[in-house]
């Protein structure tokens, strides 16, 4: 998998001392006086098309002459304080090695799970959905973990499959992972979040939907409304009848609609109490509300 490379790579620092590393077939050649462990571990990847995922810190300078050795040796010596796997996968494959470089002790990661991992962080869109689906069948610890990792991702896209296929899960962990979503810096993100943990329709995704419910940006709770109007019962009639006391007009006005559509004696009182409002608009919409509720049978 290594074999078709291009013939070397040269870096410089500002002292001008050189990092050079080649690749001949499988064999690899290795010229580095004082130099960041990461800065040779990137230019072997870089020679290499090999995808680095890394769990702990890589410090220090680094010194090594070696002439048409394996991979692995210059690993051995240029990680000797660290544990690591090296996943070259199958000859002739699309999909490049992977060095997986985690702390010493720690539990050693199967084969897919460094897949997985490394296609989350480097993989195309269509590679990164691909593996989201995969890993939300598999639905194990190790998944949540992967999908954890691309809650995180640029693109918001993978984010929001993500957060979906975590939601799919539903364990503890996996809903976890995604109200850490929900405490995003970006308002978009938390809006998705939201609707990830209304969608697993659990006793712990209401519990952070009530949290989700003071956040700041009035989008956010707009979505934390419209997942209580899908999950009717008495926790949603309580966070919509505080809904109804926000400071923005628009959940507001959107927390009456819900509890219109929620329907039943609970729903009724609850507008009833909050009749004769300051805000005109909302007070006509709760007496629309109102009048239309009593109609039902």
């Amino acid at each position: 998998m290594l074999g078709s490379l291009v013939p070397f790579l040269v870096f410089a620092d500002e002292q001008g001392e050189a990092l050079r590393v080649e690749f001949e077939a499988s064999l690899v050649s290795v010229h580095a006086s004082e130099v960041p462990v990461l800065d040779l571990l990137q230019a072997i990847a870089a020679e290499s098309r090999l995808r680095i995922v890394q769990h702990t810190p890589l410090t220090g300078l680094t010194s090594l002459q070696v002439e048409r050795v394996s991979l692995t040796s210059v690993l051995d010596k240029v990680l000797g304080g660290a544990s690591y796997q090296l996943y070259q996968g199958v000859p002739d494959s699309p999909i490049p090695a992977t060095l997986w470089i985690f702390s010493a002790g720690s539990k050693a990661a199967s084969a897919a799970d460094i897949f997985f991992e490394a296609v989350i962080l480097y993989g195309s869109l269509a590679e990164k959905r691909e593996a989201i689906r995969e890993l939300a069948r598999l639905s194990t610890p190790e998944a949540v973990e992967a999908l954890s990792l691309a809650t995180g991702d640029e693109d918001a896209r993978v984010r929001g499959a993500a957060m979906a296929a975590l939601s799919r899960i539903g364990t503890d962990a996996a809903l976890a992972a995604v109200a850490s979503a929900a405490a995003d810096a970006d308002p978009w993100v938390r809006g998705q979040a939201v609707g990830a943990l209304a969608a697993g329709d659990s006793e712990s995704a209401l519990q952070y939907l009530n949290l989700a419910f003071t956040d700041l940006d009035p989008n956010v709770r707009l979505a934390v409304i419209e997942a209580f109007a899908d999950n009717p019962g008495d926790q949603s009639i309580a966070i919509l009848s505080m809904a109804l006391r926000d400071d923005n007009p628009m959940v507001r006005m959107h927390a009456v609609d819900a509890l219109e559509e929620i329907g039943g004696e609970l729903a009724f009182a609850t507008l009833m109490r909050a009749r004769g409002g300051d805000d005109v608009e909302v007070a006509e919409a709760i007496e629309e509300s109102i009048s239309l509720l009593m109609q039902q049978p």
